[in-house]
Order: structure tokens, then sequence, then C-alpha cells
């Protein structure tokens, strides 16, 4: 991928995150990375980039429009704009039935998965359109076509982030902007292996796997797929 893409990474401290960032680093492109804590994050940068001169590192709670100005603010002032979102931010929340939950959970769920998809995917936008050029990709899961009990704001709010890519695909796609969801099942990942260490842990899907998919989606090539719902589901 060309050296002059800018790519923001949200989530990028996470799991999934750390090799993602790791894979488009490799990459030579310029990267933005971003999550909840500013430490991890520097940390995380002075890994993949030590002389710190392609990857900016910036706190944002992605759920607040006004922290995620500041974030846009920043990436403007240092590099002008964003040609590629991957959109990895989010998170599990469940434990009870519809009947049980409260309106906290429910709209912490939302807020957590698709109130911070629908303020980063607007925000970037505006600069992909002016560019004629850009790449999205946003992370639902399986459980937006197939429900797990006992999660349904987790399950709706992963539905909504299909549904949110096909609207940017819809209203973009002859702007050059391509949007696609991806929609893992398990992730082999340190944390879901200690809440389930039964599993046969082969059988799930794994960071590098959906690295790969993600360059192949932020290619030229990769283009040509737009508003699709990609399911990654190993053999589970």
């Amino acid at each position: 991928m060309d050296i002059s893409k800018i790519v923001l990474i949200t989530g990028a401290t996470g799991s999934v995150g750390r090799v993602i960032s790791s894979t488009m680093a490799e990459t030579r492109s310029r990267l933005v990375l971003t999550g909840r804590s500013q430490g991890p994050l520097e940390e995380l940068a002075a890994k993949l980039d030590p002389l710190g001169d392609r990857i900016l590192p910036f706190s944002a709670d992605l759920t607040g429009e006004a922290d995620v100005k500041r974030l846009i603010d920043a990436i403007s002032t240092r590099w002008s704009g964003v040609d590629i979102l991957l959109n990895i931010a989010g998170g599990w929340s469940g434990g009870v039935s519809l009947g049980e939950m409260s309106e906290e959970d429910w709209v912490s769920a939302l807020d957590m998965n698709l109130r911070s998809a629908f303020l980063i995917n607007r925000a970037v936008i505006p600069y992909m359109v002016r560019r004629g050029w850009g790449r999205i990709v946003n992370f639902a899961s399986k459980a937006a076509e197939s429900p797990s009990p006992k999660q349904a704001g987790y399950n709706v709010a992963k539905a909504g982030i299909i549904a949110l890519t096909a609207s940017i695909a819809a209203d973009y796609r002859r702007k050059g902007i391509a949007a696609n969801a991806i929609m893992p099942s398990i992730i082999d990942t340190p944390n879901n292996r200690k809440q389930m260490p039964e599993a046969d842990f082969s059988r799930w899907v794994t960071p590098a796997e959906l690295a790969e998919l993600v360059l192949f989606l932020c290619s030229e090539q990769g283009g040509s797929l737009n508003g699709a719902s990609i399911p990654i589901y190993g053999r589970v």
C-alpha cells in the first residue's frame, strides 16, 4: 500500500487492534492509533515506529462527539485527513435476557459499538470525499446475523454497524469510497481463551487472518467490494 495513505485505527491497543496495527505499519503507511488510554498507545507506537515520524497515538472516547472532533482536528493538523478507517473499537456486553436488561445496559451497548461507529465514520467521510478516494472497514460480528442469547444490546448494535456500513456504501460509492463490514465469530485472543478454557482454539478466527482480510479491503483491488458484510467464522 502507498506510503502516502493515512490510516486511522480505532481500538488499536486491543488484541485484534495490535495485530492489525502491526500489519499496517509494515505497509509503510502513516498510522493514527486511538483508544481510551494514552500510555498503551504511546508504547505501541514506539514499538511499531521507533523514529516516531509515521505514527500518531491519540487517546479519545469515541462515544463522545467532542473527543472525536479533537481526534480529527489532531489528524488534520498533522497530516490533513484520513484515507483509510479501520474501526475495530467496541466491546461485548450481555449476561441477561432482554426482559431483565436495564435501560442503562442497553444504551451502554449501543453507545460502545454503534454510536462510536456513527461518530467516527461521519467524521472521516468529508476528507475522503474531497480526495475522491477512501476505504472504510467496520468490525461487526457474527452475532449481527446469528444473535446469541443474553446479549440483545450487543446483537442489535452489531446489526446496526452492518446497516450503517451499507448506508455509507450507498451514499458514497460514486465518490470513490468503499465501505465494508467484517463479521468475525469468536476471535482467538488471550481474553477469549481465558473465558472459554475448554474450547478448541484451533477453530477460532485469528487476528492475523483478520489482518489479511483488512489489507485486501484497503487495497485498490478491494475497492470493487463495497457495502458487503463479510463472514469470517473460522470453523465455529
